[in-house]
């Protein structure tokens, strides 16, 4: 969109926890603090789920649900709970959602094809201004690991034209 000045990656050390990371802003996530809080609150069952092969996000949403509630966030949102959400006919889901301050969380395990549906979901809602997705640090496999985290951050470093559609994409660690 001709006209939106954004900050492309924004990094914070990922010696800090969580590691953070815009991808693209225009304005910064009101909620960032908040979400980042709620990531430590939860970082040893966070981190049980994601160190465990064959676990699945919805285990890591059960987790955080609590906090995410109280923090105003509706949970596994689609038209029915929250209407034009998206527009009709589009089945989408997301698994938290902020009415007011219109804000998308997604919660993922370690599918990068996940993180690419979620994306297009961000950009088709007409109310999302932020997306969040939080991933795995590492991602751990039956066989082996990998740093899911900076994989995420290296494959959606360079696509610029779909973020455009929301004011920002924050990339949360756990």
């Amino acid at each position: 969109m001709p006209g939106r000045e954004a900050l492309i990656l924004q990094t914070v050390p990922l010696l800090e926890y969580p590691p953070r990371q815009y991808l693209y802003k225009v304005e910064y996530n009101p909620s960032e603090k908040n979400l980042c809080q709620v990531v430590i609150n939860n970082s040893s069952p966070l981190a049980e789920i994601r160190n465990t092969p064959f676990r699945k996000s919805i285990e890591a949403e059960k987790v955080i649900v609590n906090d995410m509630r109280q923090l105003g966030y509706m949970h596994s949102v689609t038209n029915r709970q929250y209407e034009n959400l998206f527009r009709r006919g589009l089945n989408f889901e997301v698994d938290f959602f902020h009415p007011e301050l219109q804000i998308a969380v997604e919660v993922e395990k370690g599918e990068i094809n996940n993180i690419w549906k979620n994306i297009c979901k961000f950009a088709e809602s007409s109310v999302i201004r932020h997306g969040v997705l939080m991933v795995p640090v590492v991602r751990q496999g039956q066989q082996n690991s990998s740093e899911f985290y900076n994989n995420t951050i290296k494959r959606l470093c360079k696509i610029e034209r779909i973020f455009s559609y929301i004011d920002s994409l924050l990339i949360i660690g756990y």
